[in-house]
C-alpha cells in the first residue's frame, strides 16, 4: 500500500518547541595547554605606516619598528607580538593602533621605540583602523565601531554602524568607507554616539582602500583602478575620474599631485592627479612579490610587498626605482630543524635559514631563492634538498650564510614532498608517484627509479588519488596515498620498487611518520591512525584518535605524537599506542611541524614561522561540552547528542527520564512530554567535569487511547530494551504514549524508507 506523502506531511507539520539550556559545571571557557609561544619569525607584510625616520610593519603576527634613516639600509629597533595576524596599522602620537583581527583592536605604546608595549585592548573583530582625534574608527565586514581612545589603558564603545566594511578614512566629520559590494560610503560622524549614512557612490569594481585629500575621494577600485570621486556635496557624490592600472588596485596614499597605488602584482603605480578628471600615468616601479601596502615619505615610497618590505626611491617620480629590500619569510609550506638552524620551504623565496639557537630571538641567517614555488625541504648533511613544483633542488648549506646552489632534477611534474635516506632521495610527485634519486653525487642527481601510483588528473593541476607524503626506514617507503591509506613499498632495488603492503585509513591520508614498528598517518577524515609494521605484508590498526579536525601532519617525538588539523595543533600520547589520548591543544594552522628537544616548530601559512615550548607531561584540563541535533519533532521524539568534549576518556549520560547510557555520541528517545535534566560527566585519569542541558518536549494532541510502546529506541542501535521488559543499557520501563503518536512514528518511519529510496 503506496501513502500519499501529503498526509505523512501534514502529521508531520506538527511542531515541538526543545529548548536548551545550557549550565556547565567544572569547566572553563579556555583549557589550558600544553604548550606556549616563545618566539615567531616571518610572515607575510600586507601593511604599514610611516611616520618621521620609522616604518611601522606588519609581519603576520608581529609589528616591526625599522629605522629608515638610510634607507639603503633600514634596521630592525623594535618588535611585538601580538595574538592575531596583524590587518592593519595608524599611528598617531606615542601610539600604534593595531587591528589584530579576531584578537580585536590591540593599542601600542611605542614611546620607547626599542620596547614597545602592548597597552589596552578592546575586544572584538577588527580588520581595519583610522585614527582622528580621541577616536579609532575599526571595522570587520560587517561594521564600523566608534572606540573611545582618550584612556589608551581601558577603550570603550562610543558609537556604532553596520556595512560591509574594507576600509576607513576620516576627514573632518565624515568617515569615508569602503565597501566591496557598494563602493564608498560616507558616514556622518559629527555625532560619535550615532554615526548616520550621509551618502554613496557604489563604484565599478571591488572597492579595496580608499584615500581623501580636499574634495576628492580616491578609491582603489580592484581591477578597475584608481576611482577619483567629487565629494564636496558629501550627500551626493559624482565620478569624477578614473584610471585604469595594469594590475589588482589594493592600496592608495595621497601626496602632493600625485595618487600611489599598490597595485597587486605590477608593483607600485604612480598617477598625475593634478587634473582629476583626467588623471595619468606618471611612473611605476614592479617589486619583487606583491604589492599590497603603500606609504610616502620625502623621495621614498614604502612598500608592504606581501614577502618583504620595499623602498622606492621616487625622487625622479617618471623613473622610480627600487632602493632596497628589507627580506623575511613570507608563506611558509614546510620546515626542517638541524642544530642551531630551521630550514624553511618558502612559497615565494625558496630555501630559508634561520638561526634558532635562541628560540626566543629568531633571525635570518640566509636564503636561497628556488625557481620553483619552494613545497618541501629535507635536511642531509651539508646538503638541503628541495621539492621545487617541478624539481628536486639541491642547495649546499655548509655556510649557512650564502647557501648556493649544487645540483637539480626535474620530475617533470608536481613535486610536493621529499625525504632523504643514504644516498638516495624520495621526492613525491602529485602527478607522477615517487621518483628515487641518486643523490650520491649531489652536483649530477640521476634517476633511479619510480614507483607510479596513477592519480587521476583534473584539468592543468587538480589530481586526485595522489600521494602526499613519504617516509622511509630500512628497505621499505612507506606513502601517505589520499585514496588507499598507507602503502608500503619495498625499496631494497632502488631501480625497481615494488607494493609491499598496504592499509586504507578509510579517509584521505595526508602524512605519514614512522617510529619504530609503527607507522602515524594523518588522515583528514578519521584523524591520527596508528598501524602495526612490524610485518609489511600485512599491516595491522593498533589504535587510533580522532581530534575532529582535518589531520594533515604528523610529527612523533618520544611518547607524543603531534598532530596538525586545519586549525590546532594537537598532542597526543602514545605511550599505549592501543589507546593514544589527548594531552594538549594550541590553536595555530599549520602547513607543517618538525619537533626538537622540547621545542615544536610550525610553519604557519601566512603567519611564517612559530616557535613553540612543549611541555607534554602537564595534565590538560578536562572541559565538558556537548550538543544536540533537534530543534523540532514529535513525541516520541528521536534526539542524537554529539559530545565535544576535550580530553574526556570516559562519557556517563544521565538523560533525565531515568535512562543512561556509556556511549560517546548516544541516541535517545523521549516517549513522553516533559521538561528533562540531561547531565554528560566525563572523565579521564586525573578528575572529572560535566555539562548539563534541558529539553522540554510539548504534549502531543490527538486520542488519549493508549500504547505500550516497547519496541522505542531499537531503531537507535545505541539505547535498547528487550520485550521481556529486562533493561539493557536503560535503567527503566518506557512511559506509554498515545496511539495517534505511535502512528506518526509508523509514517515518519515510512517516509523515511521513501527518502532513502531515492
Amino acid at each position: 500500500m503506496r501513502i500519499s506523502r501529503q498526509i505523512i506531511n501534514s502529521f508531520l507539520s506538527v511542531v515541538f518547541l526543545i529548548t536548551i539550556t545550557e549550565i556547565v559545571v567544572g569547566a572553563a571557557s579556555d583549557p589550558e595547554v600544553n604548550m606556549e609561544m616563545v618566539g615567531h619569525f616571518g610572515g607575510t607584510i600586507d601593511t604599514l605606516d610611516v611616520k618621521g625616520n620609522y616604518a611601522y610593519v606588519e609581519q603576520g603576527q608581529d609589528l616591526l619598528i625599522l629605522d629608515i634613516t638610510n634607507p639603503s639600509s633600514p634596521v630592525l629597533v623594535g618588535k611585538v607580538m601580538t595574538k592575531g595576524l596583524v590587518g592593519d596599522i595608524e599611528i598617531s602620537g606615542n601610539y600604534a593602533y593595531v587591528a589584530n583581527g579576531d584578537n580585536g583592536l590591540v593599542i601600542i605604546d611605542i614611546s620607547n621605540l626599542s620596547s614597545p608595549t602592548i597597552k589596552g585592548y578592546y575586544a572584538g573583530s577588527v580588520r581595519c583602523v583610522s585614527v582622528s582625534g580621541n577616536y579609532a574608527y575599526v571595522a570587520n565586514l560587517n561594521d564600523l565601531m566608534i572606540i573611545d581612545i582618550s584612556n589608551p589603558s581601558s577603550p570603550i564603545l562610543k558609537g556604532h554602524y553596520t556595512g560591509n566594511i574594507e576600509d576607513i578614512s576620516v576627514s573632518g566629520n565624515y568617515a569615508y568607507l569602503v565597501d566591496l559590494d557598494n563602493g564608498l560610503v560616507i558616514i556622518d560622524i559629527s555625532n560619535p554616539s550615532s554615526p548616520v549614512l550621509k551618502g554613496s557612490y557604489d563604484t565599478a569594481g571591488n572597492a579595496c582602500d580608499v584615500s581623501v585629500s580636499g574634495n576628492y575621494a580616491y578609491v582603489a577600485d580592484d581591477s578597475t583602478g584608481l576611482v577619483i570621486i567629487d565629494i564636496s556635496n558629501p550627500s551626493s557624490p559624482v565620478l569624477k575620474g578614473s584610471y585604469d592600472t595594469s594590475g589588482i588596485a589594493v592600496d592608495i596614499l595621497i601626496s602632493g599631485n600625485y595618487a600611489y597605488v599598490a597595485d597587486n602584482d605590477n608593483g607600485l603605480t604612480i598617477v598625475d592627479i593634478s587634473n582629476p578628471s583626467s588623471p595619468t600615468l606618471k611612473g611605476s616601479c614592479d617589486t619583487p612579490g606583491y604589492a599590497r601596502g603603500v606609504s610616502v615619505s620625502g623621495n621614498y615610497a614604502y612598500i608592504a610587498d606581501n614577502n618583504g618590505f620595499v623602498i622606492i626611491d621616487i625622487s625622479n617620480l617618471s623613473s622610480p626605482t627600487l632602493k632596497r629590500s628589507y627580506d623575511t619569510i613570507g608563506i611558509t609550506k614546510s620546515i626542517s630543524v638541524s642544530g642551531n638552524y630551521a630550514y624553511v620551504a618558502e612559497w615565494d623565496n625558496g630555501l630559508m635559514i634561520v638561526d634558532i639557537s635562541n628560540p626566543s630571538s629568531p633571525d635570518l641567517k640566509g636564503s636561497y631563492d628556488t625557481p620553483g614555488s619552494a613545497q618541501d625541504v629535507a635536511i642531509s648533511g651539508n646538503y638541503a634538498y628541495i621539492a621545487d613544483d617541478n624539481d628536486l633542488v639541491i642547495v649546499d648549506i655548509s655556510n649557512p650564510s650564502s647557501p648556493y646552489l649544487k645540483g637539480n632534477f626535474s620530475t617533470g611534474g608536481w613535486a610536493q614532498h621529499i625525504t632523504v635516506s643514504g644516498n638516495y632521495a624520495y621526492v613525491i610527485d602529485n602527478a607522477k608517484g615517487i621518483f628515487i634519486v641518486d643523490i650520491s653525487n649531489p652536483s649530477s642527481p640521476v634517476l633511479k627509479g619510480i614507483y607510479d601510483t596513477s592519480p587521476v588528473i583534473k584539468g592543468n593541476y587538480g589530481y586526485s588519488g595522489c600521494i602526499w607524503s613519504v617516509s622511509v626506514s630500512g628497505n621499505y617507503a612507506y606513502v601517505a596515498d589520499e585514496g588507499n591509506g598507507l602503502l608500503i613499498v619495498d625499496i631494497s632495488n632502488p631501480s625497481s620498487p615494488v607494493l609491499k603492503g598496504s592499509y586504507d585509513t578509510a579517509g584521505n591520508a595526508c602524512d605519514v611518520s614512522v617510529f619504530g614498528n609503527y607507522a602515524y598517518v594523518a588522515d583528514s577524515n578519521n584523524g591520527l591512525a596508528i598501524i602495526d609494521i612490524s610485518n609489511p605484508s600485512s599491516p595491522v590498526l593498533k589504535g587510533s584518535y580522532n581530534n575532529n579536525g582535518y589531520a594533515q601532519y604528523v610529527s612523533v617525538s618520544g611518547n607524543y605524537a603531534y598532530v596538525a588539523t586545519d586549525d590546532n595543533l594537537a598532542i597526543v600520547d602514545i605511550s599505549n599506542l592501543s589507546f593514544p589520548i589527548l594531552k594538549g591543544r594550541y590553536t595555530v594552522s599549520a602547513s607543517d611541524v618538525s619537533v626538537s628537544d622540547s621545542y615544536v616548530y610550525v610553519a604557519e601559512g601566512v603567519n611564517g614561522l612559530v616557535i613553540l615550548k612543549a611541555n607534554p607531561g602537564k595534565t590538560a584540563p578536562l572541559f565538558a561540552d556537548f550538543s544536540s541535533n533537534i530543534t523540532s519533532g514529535c513525541a516520541p521524539l528521536l534526539v542524537q547528542f554529539n559530545d565535544s568534549s576535550q580530553n574526556a576518556i570516559a562519557w556517563n549520560w544521565d538523560f533525565g527520564d531515568g535512562f543512561n547510557s556509556t556511549n560517546q555520541n548516544p541516541v535517545h528517545t523521549y516517549s513522553s512530554a516533559g521538561t528533562y535534566t540531561v547531565n554528560l560527566i566525563v572523565s579521564n585519569t586525573n578528575k572529572t567535569a560535566s555539562k548539563t542541558a534541558t529539553i522540554t518536549v510539548l504534549e502531543t494532541t490527538g486520542s488519549d487511547e493508549e500504547s505500550s510502546g516497547e519496541d522505542e529506541g531499537k531503531s537507535a542501535g545505541v539505547i535498547s530494551r528487550k520485550k521481556t521488559g529486562n533493561l539493557t543499557k536503560e535503567s527503566k520501563k518506557i512511559p506509554e504514549f498515545t496511539i495517534v503518536c505511535g502512528i506518526i512514528s509508523l509514517l515518519a518511519a515510512f517516509y523515511i524508507t521513501e527518502l532513502n529510496k531515492r
